[in-house]
């Protein structure tokens, strides 16, 4: 099984990935997700209903892959690779070597199509990237503690998780599935992390009237319009640190080919991941200036 990191047992999740090379929520099996709920003090009731959901995800998954639906790669990446990456130079290992089902990325406009994304406007698309206008909306926020970014990154998982589990004044279940984003400034470079994020869009059906959060810790914001340039990565990727930080280049490398500028010192990761192979994308992002 691919690996598996949940927020609500699907969604659009953001990693933090090109910051730690090994950020495990314990939550990567089913054993482990369990135990971890257990942790977290959910009822046998609650943990069963979620387990439910993890193995109902995890049949999806296998019943696409049997489909035998075919997705080009161009299709599943949103844009076409540029030709100069195509090249030893830039790390390309022949076709041959990056043709699996498994590494091949979800395409955005299926994940959309099964779970409610925030509103946006497609923007550019050129070769290496594509661009997307976010358009105002209202996130629960929470901070991740950088001092300590394993553990804190751990917490704010666990913070929103519960949140959209009923950990409000409202005592609803916002979504089964949310699309989630965490926002890193960086001190000059990738692995320098100076702030950090982690926030999930509330679904149409809250907007006008968003649950309140329990937890102090957590908040709700509206964020204004944001421009992001992002670039593929996965795909189920076995090195994901590897392949992140090859995207990152490629992607800086992308943009300074169309003069377009960005912010150097914010970089954001999404990561749609569920379980079965074929079934996952990961994206690194930058911030227009």
């Amino acid at each position: 099984m691919c690996n598996l990191k949940l927020l609500t047992v699907l969604g659009l999740f953001v990693s933090v990935l090109s910051i730690t090379d090994d950020l495990d929520l314990g939550i990567s099996d089913e054993a482990g997700f369990e135990r971890q709920l257990r942790e977290q003090g959910f009822s046998g009731r609650e943990i069963s209903a979620f387990m439910q959901e993890h193995r109902a995800a995890a049949q999806e998954a296998l019943d696409e892959a049997e489909s035998g639906e075919f997705v080009r790669w161009n299709e599943a990446n949103g844009y076409r690779e540029c030709d100069r990456f195509k090249t030893r130079q830039y790390g390309f290992q022949g076709a041959g070597k990056d043709c699996t089902g498994c590494l091949k990325p979800y395409s955005y406009a299926q994940i959309c199509a099964k779970f409610e994304c925030p509103p946006f406007l497609p923007g550019v698309i050129a070769c290496g990237f594509e661009a997307r206008r976010i358009l105002s909306a209202r996130w629960a926020v929470t901070t991740i503690d950088t001092a300590d970014i394993e553990n804190g990154y751990r917490d704010a998982f666990w913070r929103l998780f519960k949140y959209v589990n009923r950990a409000n004044d409202q005592g609803v279940r916002i979504a089964s599935s949310v699309y989630t984003v965490s926002k890193w400034s960086l001190g000059g470079f990738l692995g320098q992390v100076e702030g950090g994020q982690m926030a999930v869009y509330i679904p149409s059906e809250f907007q006008a009237n968003p649950p309140a959060p329990t937890d102090s810790q957590v908040s709700v914001e509206t964020w204004a319009d944001i421009e992001t340039y992002d670039r593929v990565f996965g795909g189920d990727r076995p090195n994901n640190l590897k392949a992140l930080t090859k995207a990152y280049r490629l992607l800086k490398r992308s943009l300074q080919l169309k003069d377009i500028e960005y912010d150097n010192n914010m970089v954001m990761t999404f990561e749609y991941v569920k379980p079965g192979c074929g079934s996952q994308r990961s994206e690194i992002a930058v911030v227009g200036a």
